[in-house]
């Protein structure tokens, strides 16, 4: 399926992470509370599991090999079908249930808007076969589960939005209390002593005195 990004979608979770630890030392505001649209909103697979539940009992019904079509026509139409099938049972549930896991996250939440986006464009394209094609039956209730999950992807698309919001106004507030941080104190620089310098020992040498000189023998007396 091809997936069409979600544009104009205001990112805020790398700032998030990256300011918050820089308050610890200051002075905190006192937590803001989420908005109350935030707290009212339910899981992804709350919004849109009622509609795929709507979307995999129509496409069990639908026979596109039996429409009033070209074989081409009847070919794509049946590969697409069962591309929804797979979708639904398979990729999509995992995405829904890491959404559910943070509710609140832009970066969880995302892959499986997108993924919705890609699903409800190759359903459409399989309703405006059968409402051209298929008997009434089945286009009444291939048009009907298209409706459903159009309303459920509007759903999840104002919730992801409203979460982004909720982030921009978290940033904002970080912002301003890093402003509001008043720059440390300069530290103070202790002067270096000087070094003291060794008075160097003189050495004394004590000069031995010199020995006196041995004294002559007497003269002999004269006779």
């Amino acid at each position: 399926m091809k997936i069409n990004a979600m544009r104009h979608l205001p990112s805020a979770v790398f700032l998030v992470t990256v300011c918050a630890p820089c308050l610890a030392s200051a002075a905190q505001p006192p937590a803001a509370q989420p908005p109350a649209a935030m707290q009212t909103q339910g899981t992804a697979s709350a919004m849109m599991q009622p509609a795929l539940d709507t979307l995999a009992q129509a496409i069990e019904v639908l026979r596109p090999e039996k429409w009033k079509a070209s074989d081409a026509i009847r070919q794509e139409t049946g590969s697409n079908i069962d591309s929804i099938h797979r979708d639904i049972q398979t990729t999509l549930p995992q995405l829904l249930a890491t959404a559910d896991a943070a509710p609140n996250s832009i970066s969880q939440l995302l892959p499986a808007y997108r993924n919705v986006e890609a699903l409800y464009d190759v359903l459409l394209r399989v309703a405006q076969v059968a409402n051209l094609a298929a008997p009434n039956q089945q286009s009444a209730a291939i048009d009907h589960a298209r409706a459903r999950l159009e309303d459920a992807r509007r759903a999840l698309g104002d919730h992801l939005n409203s979460a982004a919001l909720t982030q921009d106004q978290q940033v904002h507030r970080l912002q301003a209390a890093l402003r509001a941080v008043p720059p440390p104190a300069a530290p103070v620089v202790c002067p270096t002593p000087a070094p003291v310098k060794k008075r160097k020992r003189v050495r004394r040498v004590v000069k031995k005195a010199a020995p006196a000189p041995a004294s002559s023998p007497a003269a002999a007396p004269s006779h």
